[in-house]
């Protein structure tokens, strides 16, 4: 679900919104939307492997934010909203259904002059978060997908110089490089900024209907970037916009894939 920032604004009293930060020492307290809580990315990470966080974890996590299970949740994030797709696929994954992205995040409410805050919103009391289920149907492991290379619809969420190979990182992320470079063979580059307006906002269904037009979606189709955050704002268009039935997140994408020993790749 998407919401519009004249309806955050008029409703921000009435839901719990949280601010996604991959840098939270940064952007938070740059300035903030109104009554929006602090949720640090990695906060959402497991806390020894590369994995998310445990559902035990995850209740204590927004517990402590004073979010229940039943609470109506708007995300935003840094980076493009990124954070906010990924958080969104999260927290579909843990069971919580009355969750929406803030169409255009943090951009679009200033570009169209709504209020924000510098100080840190402290939740009024923590709450007893309960994680109603655990649902990994939208999640696809590397040893899968290597044994559906040749079935699958992929799509690589990655710009054009990573796909063809130019470069193993982007710029935001130059320090985490991968041993080679390339792509996944036979998946197809659809690079995730083609999802968005200039001011941030996803676009209307009939572009995004045609920028996926080659993708066959009787089939299983499979998304990944370079460690899955802009792949869930493409996961999310097809399966929450668009409605395509069976679509995945490779979210061990090009940092596991890329260093790999034997794995084929394509430039």
């Amino acid at each position: 679900m998407l919401v519009s920032v004249k309806w955050l604004y008029e409703n921000l009293n009435e839901v719990k919104i949280l601010e996604i930060d991959f840098d939270p020492d940064i952007n938070y307290y740059e300035g903030h939307i109104p009554n929006a809580l602090l949720l640090p990315w990695k906060s959402l990470l497991h806390d020894k492997i590369r994995d998310f966080t445990p559902p035990e974890k995850f209740s204590k996590v927004l517990g402590n934010l004073g979010i229940s299970e039943n609470d109506f949740v708007v995300l935003y994030s840094d980076m493009g909203n990124r954070y906010a797709f990924y958080t969104y696929w999260l927290m579909k994954a843990y069971g919580h259904e009355n969750v929406a992205i803030l169409n255009g995040g943090i951009y679009k409410w200033l570009k169209e002059g709504y209020p924000v805050e510098n100080k840190a919103t402290l939740p009024s009391e923590k709450s007893n978060y309960i994680v109603k289920r655990v649902d990994w149907s939208s999640r696809i492991f590397l040893w899968e997908l290597l044994s559906k290379l040749n079935s699958v619809e992929l799509i690589d969420a990655r710009n054009r110089e990573e796909y063809e190979g130019l470069t193993s990182a982007p710029p935001e992320h130059k320090c985490e490089q991968t041993q080679v470079s390339g792509h996944i063979p036979n998946a197809k580059n659809i690079p995730w900024t083609l999802l968005f307006n200039e001011d941030g906002t996803l676009k209307e269904r009939e572009e995004l209907e045609k920028i996926f037009s080659s993708i066959d979606k009787d089939k299983e189709i499979v998304v990944y970037c370079r460690t899955g955050a802009r792949a869930s704002a493409v996961w999310y268009v097809l399966k929450e916009v668009l409605s395509y039935k069976n679509v995945r997140l490779y979210d061990g994408s090009w940092v596991e894939y890329g260093n790999l020993v034997g794995v084929p790749i394509e430039r």
